[in-house]
């Protein structure tokens, strides 16, 4: 299949040809290179479409539903929104009803939205005591025995994990993890910086929502979320939806580390794009007002928000410029996850969106199959 996309890059009016799903050539493109391909016009700037590591559903679907029209409904929402690449996020349940999830995903699906790229294992290794919206009933210590069923009852698409690593085994667990080519990411946590520093010694490479569901940052004990903040190699996970983190304590941290090591996420639940009202996660009942989510007892359960909003809220902020959207929406993640996106140009993958004048997204291109159109 050969595709040939339009729109301003860099500055300048050029064209992206797309074949087989890799981006071939970019610039002005000669006849014989536009014979017999799908041509996608655009006015926008285009942009590497997001990666979202983090999201458990939209548009009314949640990837605990365990069904492929439910992954659907994810991807397809995400896509409108700009998203071409996701990884579909667990729940902490009982371990039969997360096994069901892994079998659900076949390799024969063919998603109709942004691309499935795995899954994200968000418990049940998490820390009881730092449970946030997960059930705490469902919450066990690591366990291989379990990692290594799921991951074959998945076809080896668990590409992600988050895991406390102050619990007990979790070295082994790490380790096991990392060994299978998983990235180790620690998260809901009791985490001081001597367990997270052991955590990276064991194989862990990112932090799960910093500041979100862990110690608390102290100038004695700075935890893992100043650990996450001044290791130089270490990715960390933010939702800037402004009510999971402050908008100053974004400014701060964008300054501190800068967005070498920023990965966007939404974390977003079935609620997202939906209307408010009362919704599930994880078998908990989430109550949605006026688009922030939240359990019975005020915990904040995950987002609504897509990735297109997180990046205009960090622009509208002033903490991050037109040119550092890709790095913290794709290159971040493709480098984490050792993946061929993230970049215009020939070799990489062909996901490519386009904003307007009012950074909304017009189209969305995953390998070059048009999936979205305002």
């Amino acid at each position: 299949m050969k595709t040939v996309v339009s729109g301003i890059l860099n500055q300048e009016r050029q064209q992206i040809l797309i074949e087989d799903g890799i981006i071939t050539a970019t610039g002005q493109l000669s006849k014989t290179d536009l014979e017999g391909a799908t041509l996608i016009e655009t006015n926008g700037e285009l942009y590497p479409g997001f990666i979202d590591i983090h999201v458990h559903g939209g548009g009314g679907a949640d990837t605990m539903d365990a069904s492929p029209e439910a992954f659907q409904t994810i991807a397809k929402t995400h896509a409108a929104h700009g998203t071409t690449g996701l990884y579909l996020t667990t729940m902490t349940e009982s371990p039969e009803h997360i096994q069901r999830v892994m079998e659900t995903l076949e390799p024969t699906f063919q998603s109709e939205g942004a691309q499935v790229l795995g899954f994200h294992l968000e418990g049940p290794f998490i820390n009881p005591d730092y449970p946030g919206a997960h059930a705490q009933q469902h919450i066990i210590e690591p366990n291989i025995e379990l990692l290594a069923e799921w991951i074959e009852r998945s076809r080896h698409q668990v590409k992600i994990i988050t895991v406390a690593p102050e619990l007990p085994g979790a070295e082994a667990l790490i380790r096991f993890a990392t060994e299978q080519g998983i990235v180790v990411s620690m998260g809901h946590s009791a985490a001081d910086l001597s367990d997270a520093q052991q955590g990276k010694a064991w194989g862990a490479q990112s932090v799960t929502h910093l500041f979100n569901a862990m110690s608390r940052f102290h100038h004695r004990e700075p935890g893992l979320a100043g650990f996450g903040l001044s290791d130089e190699e270490i990715y960390v996970e933010l939702i800037v939806d402004y009510r999971h983190v402050h908008p100053f304590v974004v400014k701060a941290m964008m300054r501190a580390m800068g967005e070498e090591r920023l990965l966007l996420i939404t974390d977003a639940m079935r609620a997202a794009c939906m209307k408010d009202g009362i919704y599930e996660l994880g078998g908990q009942m989430v109550f949605v007002r006026q688009g922030v989510a939240t359990l019975s007892n005020g915990t904040i359960a995950g987002s609504t928000l897509t990735m297109d909003q997180a990046v205009r809220n960090l622009l509208d902020a002033g903490t991050l410029g037109k040119q550092e959207i890709s790095r913290v929406t794709s290159q971040n993640q493709s480098r984490l996850l050792k993946l061929r996106k993230g970049v215009i140009a020939p070799s990489f993958d062909g996901d490519i969106i386009a904003f307007d004048e009012r950074l909304q997204v017009t189209h969305t291109i995953v390998r070059g199959n048009l999936v979205f159109r305002k």
